[in-house]
């Protein structure tokens, strides 16, 4: 859907850094030219929508300016997941997954191989990080791909399941087990026995390249394995845990327009000569959904924040990735039943009989998708469980610590749900 540029509540955090504020205007231009509608009918973004977003800068929010990124903070990085996600869930996917692949070089990278691959993202190299496998999705540590020692390097053989940007990336950093452990591996696509199989077609979050990659022989030099032998486990669950935090800002953009949708039918929609928003539980449905797209505001906020000050754990970004995709799947669903048919309706049905579109379903079918990318709920509640027995479970009794930290995490994210209001 084409028109004026989403807008968003303000986020609970520190202030938007000057390239944010010189970056949101031209973003904002570019969004408003997305029609989100065609790219969920076609399944494709369109290459001058790419293009553009390139030119902005927006995929090399995260490059540090040394290397010719942007350098944005998480916050401000959270800011434009957001805008993007307002009009095209599946665009976003391009963006939080580029951001990946700097957050895997921070972390295991060397100076000269940041200094290689950095500077190439910045201008204009798409990438993709590949763990998933058929066997091996919510049990990374059954990687199957191999890695074997040869002359000069690595050779790597493996088939990858889902990978997104898969199909359009230059750089895709690869976990296969070497003989030393789980390894990762930057390989360039244009490398002879890279291909990419298929791609991948989903219910919702449409317009994002996912798709299954073949290895066959791959040569990759000693200098492009990230980290040590036996470490791509850990850097690759590291970065995941990055791309939670994430989730947060995306459900916020979605959600924001549930609210939008919702509000703008409730004041103009009439039923028996009164307008809708008069209606006890229509206003009861839409309060609702403000404290959802406020409570997604904070939790942006703090886990950017939390981000920017190196103290994102992986338990937290886990519960908030939670929260967050369970609050976009609510929002989304309670916009559909507050629109009745018209909310079940595709935004193409709705055009093609002459009313304005609104794409609730859209949303409701990209909101389902949050909670499966980046670790499914069940796959989630079941890590935090166990890691919550574990510390319990001490030679000492019950970890006080621990529990004290969640009934404070708890607490917080439940004090930002209930007390943010949006006019």
């Amino acid at each position: 859907m084409k028109g004026a540029a989403p807008h968003l509540p303000p986020a609970a955090s520190s202030a938007p850094g000057p390239q944010f504020k010189r970056l949101r205007p031209e973003l904002e231009r570019v969004l408003a030219r997305v029609d989100g509608d065609a790219i969920d009918r076609d399944d494709r973004v369109p290459p001058s929508t790419i293009a553009a977003l390139k030119r902005l800068g927006a995929f090399r929010l995260r490059v540090p300016r040394a290397h010719g990124g942007l350098g944005l903070s998480h916050s401000d990085y959270h800011r434009v997941v957001a805008l993007v996600a307002a009009r095209s869930a599946g665009l976003s996917m391009w963006i939080t997954t580029q951001s990946l692949a700097v957050e895997l070089l921070a972390l295991g990278g060397t100076a000269e191989q940041r200094a290689e691959l950095l500077p190439r993202l910045a201008a204009g190299d798409l990438s993709a990080f590949a763990m998933t496998e058929a066997g091996a999705g919510t049990d990374p540590a059954a990687v199957a791909a191999k890695a074997r020692r040869v002359r000069g390097g690595w050779r790597l053989d493996g088939e990858k399941l889902w990978i997104t940007n898969g199909p359009v990336a230059r750089w895709v950093f690869v976990v296969a087990r070497a003989p030393g452990g789980p390894s990762l591996f930057a390989v360039d696509a244009r490398d002879p026995g890279f291909s990419v199989v298929r791609r991948c077609r989903f219910l919702g979050l449409r317009g994002m390249e996912n798709g299954v990659l073949r290895l066959r022989g791959v040569f990759v030099p000693a200098a492009r394995r990230i980290g040590a032998e036996g470490d791509g486990l850990r850097l690759g669950l590291a970065a995941m845990n990055a791309g939670r935090l994430s989730i947060a800002a995306r459900a916020l953009g979605l959600a924001g327009e549930c609210l939008r949708i919702s509000k703008k039918w409730a004041r103009h929609r009439r039923v028996s000569g009164t307008i809708l928003a008069r209606n006890p539980s229509v206003a009861e449905r839409l309060a609702r959904l403000e404290a959802l797209v406020a409570g997604l505001s904070g939790v942006s906020a703090r886990t950017a924040a939390e981000a920017d000050a190196g103290r994102a754990e992986r338990w937290e970004s886990a519960l908030a990735k939670l929260w967050a995709a369970s609050a976009a799947w609510e929002a989304a669903d309670l916009a559909l039943q507050l629109r009745g048919g018209r909310g079940y309706e595709t935004a193409d049905s709705q055009r093609a009989r002459g009313e304005e579109p609104e794409p609730v379903e859209r949303l409701l079918r990209d909101a389902r998708g949050l909670r499966l990318i980046e670790g499914s709920d069940d796959a989630l509640r079941g890590a935090l469980a166990r890691r919550a027995l574990e510390l319990a479970g001490g030679r000492g009794g019950p970890d006080r610590a621990f529990y004290a930290r969640a009934d404070q995490a708890a607490r917080r994210y439940g004090r930002l749900c209930a007390k943010r209001r949006i006019a």
